[in-house]
């Protein structure tokens, strides 16, 4: 008999802290919501705290150090927690992986889970990716969206938001599991660390972080050159995702 598929495995052995903020970043247009997390974890000097494990990943493992790692890393710091993918989900596992984290979140009576990521501008093509990224942002309740509001992002007032984010959104609903996102307008195609900027300064409202982005716009060449192989491995991703849909994050 074969053996039963594991779906998600959320494995976390840091401490808990009461009423966590869950930032959570996977690749996705301009790889924005990794770059801003891995830029978080950095500057903010946060540990590893864990790792997500699922018999969908494809068959990978990242190296650090020369040391491997699981491809989706939990880390912490006080009273926040960082989910980053260092591989593009796509299909059931990202159906799966925002299904367990909205229940995760849920369980550690977190205050809010974020998610950032991009979202493919024309505007922001014609720039070339210079000058300053539009950040929208949704919520499923009330608290969420008066968290948006200290953030200074954009009201995303109607439209639809798809792929894995809309899932968090849903399941987060679902489980009466406070959640906000928020979508720098990005580059498609490569990878928009100021687009990554600008959703951190965003997010510096909603959670009082407080992170310095300059570091981040005076690297943003190195990093295009460091991502380029995952942005490749996330259009292909996507392409295959969205075949025959539209490709954006929302509209």
């Amino acid at each position: 008999m074969p053996s039963p598929v594991q779906r998600v495995e959320i494995v976390d052995i840091g401490p808990r802290p009461p009423r966590p903020t869950i930032i959570v970043g996977v690749p996705e247009a301009g790889l924005v919501g990794t770059i801003a997390s891995s830029y978080l974890v950095e500057q903010l000097q946060m540990k590893e705290r864990g790792y997500i494990d699922s018999d969908f990943m494809p068959p990978v493992m990242v190296v650090h150090d020369s040391m491997v790692r699981y491809p989706v890393h939990i880390f912490g710091k006080d009273s926040l927690i960082v989910v980053l993918s260092e591989v593009p989900l796509t299909g059931r596992l990202a159906l799966e992986l925002a299904r367990e984290l909205a229940a995760w979140a849920k369980s550690l009576k977190a205050t809010i889970i974020v998610g950032v990521t991009g979202a493919p501008s024309r505007a922001r093509e014609e720039s070339q990716g210079e000058g300053k990224s539009t950040v929208v942002g949704v919520g499923n309740d009330e608290e969420s969206l008066q968290a948006l509001k200290k953030s200074a992002a954009t009201s995303f007032e109607e439209g639809v938001v798809s792929g894995f984010y809309a899932s968090l959104l849903k399941f987060c609903t679902k489980n009466q599991q406070s959640c906000a996102v928020l979508l720098a307008e990005s580059l498609a195609q490569f990878p928009d660390p100021g687009a990554a900027s600008a959703v951190i300064e965003a997010l510096n409202g909603l959670t009082s972080l407080n992170v310095d982005t300059k570091p981040l716009t005076q690297e943003a060449e190195a990093i295009r050159l460091r991502t380029r192989e995952l942005m490749q491995q996330t259009q292909q991703a996507q392409q295959s995702a969205t075949e025959g849909r539209a490709g954006s994050a929302y509209r």
